[in-house]
């Protein structure tokens, strides 16, 4: 089988031929999930990405396939299975070749995790395959971000975040867990309501431009915390408040210059260096190709430490 990077991950093999989270709309293409560097109609996807490609895409134009049933795509046999990076999203075997998308071998209070499958080979992505992006442990973080909301809530505003897809319905779960039911605003509440269609049961309410309550928790887009701050910023600031943001590279770098924030916490959707390292290690593979990211970083990683055969895919 060749495996070469264009268009996307293509697969071929004689007359069959498959392409893995394509960039343009191909007939044969599989997208593993709804965040938009990977999202384009008329390709195979999970029902929960299919339905936010309508919400973001304003059509709803692809063909569902379910986990765990193969489905025959460009003459090869292909089956999903959760990928544990936002819901919805799939990593995709085609016979001996696992590609993981955007994964997550933790999973998230939204989408079930990653769990690895032997394979001869891995399609793996690398967005934090430097051996300095190791990330801490979720549950540290979770535990962390939930008692500084508790904390803070108690004297006025909190403004949290995240990306509008994923990252933000993760943290109405959290809040969710410790009796908080925050605002959202409207792009974020339209894409929480897909994820409530499937009964994940997000309890939330659409910020109006105001709050009748005093002290309350506020779910935003990034560039509602980026300088000069949104309006939900700018309320919850004046009446006392105070602002974080969520994401992986929290870990790495400071925000605290482009954004107005009091703190801000590594919560990821990805795999961590070392969990990127674990996940090949246990799919066991004879050949693993990187993509995405620090990818030739990773690679050379995975030969060194692992001794499998291992090169990014251009």
């Amino acid at each position: 089988m060749k495996i070469k990077h264009e268009s996307g991950i293509t697969l071929e093999e004689e007359d069959n031929k498959v392409i893995l989270d394509p960039s343009r709309q191909v007939e044969s293409g599989v997208v593993t999930h709804g965040h938009l560097d990977h999202l384009v109609k008329d390709s195979y996807m999970t029902p929960p990405t299919l339905d936010i490609l309508g919400v973001r895409k304003g059509e709803k134009r692809g063909k569902p396939i379910l986990y765990g049933f193969p489905k025959d795509i460009g003459g090869f046999e292909v089956t999903l299975y959760p990928a544990g990076h936002v819901f919805g999203s799939a990593m995709v075997k085609v016979h001996d070749v696992l590609y993981t998308g955007d994964f997550n071998p933790d999973g998230g209070k939204t989408c079930k995790r990653a769990v690895p499958y032997d394979c001869e080979v891995l399609i793996i992505e690398s967005t934090y395959g430097k051996p300095e992006y190791d990330l801490p442990p979720k549950d540290e973080v979770t535990k962390d971000f939930l008692a500084w909301v508790e904390q803070q809530v108690e004297e006025g505003p909190v403004v949290l975040g995240a990306y509008k897809f994923g990252k933000a319905q993760e943290v109405i779960a959290l809040l969710n867990e410790i009796g908080e039911k925050p605002y959202v605003s409207e792009s974020i509440a339209e894409i929480t309501d897909v994820y409530n269609h499937y009964d994940i049961g997000l309890d939330y309410e659409l910020w109006n431009g105001e709050s009748q309550r005093e002290k309350y928790t506020v779910v935003v887009p990034p560039k509602e915390l980026r300088r000069p701050v949104g309006n939900i910023t700018k309320i919850a600031k004046k009446n006392g408040g105070v602002s974080s943001y969520l994401s992986g590279w929290c870990a790495i770098y400071p925000f605290y210059n482009s954004m107005d924030i009091d703190a801000q916490f590594p919560l990821s959707d990805h795999a961590g260096f070392q969990e990127l390292l674990d996940y090949v290690a246990q799919c066991d593979p004879e050949k693993v190709y990187t993509v995405h990211g620090s990818a030739k970083e990773f690679a050379v990683e995975v030969e060194k430490r692992l001794g499998i055969d291992a090169e990014a895919l251009e």
